[in-house]
């Protein structure tokens, strides 16, 4: 297991947020734990009202199933991400 630093962009507040996930970590899993971490910061659910929420990488261009890790489906350290 190895740490690895990605930049998360939301859309719908306009703003980019680095965090540290372990690569081995399935996709669903972070996404909750970033979601909870921005609400927290932002002291506000930008999130609230949506159900489908969706994970897409920059470098790959495309959506990342929630039920793979990073290191499996090839995000690095570095990688850009995008939640809508």
């Amino acid at each position: 297991m190895s740490k690895i630093n990605i930049e998360v962009r939301i859309p719908g507040n306009d703003k980019s947020y680095d965090f540290q996930v372990d690569d081995r970590m399935k996709i669903g899993i972070a996404k909750k734990e970033i979601m909870s971490s921005i609400k927290e910061y932002e002291g506000y659910d930008i999130f609230n009202g949506t159900k489908d929420i969706a994970v897409c990488s920059v470098e790959l261009e495309g959506l990342i199933e929630d039920g793979e890790s990073f290191h499996k489906v090839g995000i690095k350290n570095g990688s850009r991400l995008v939640i809508v």
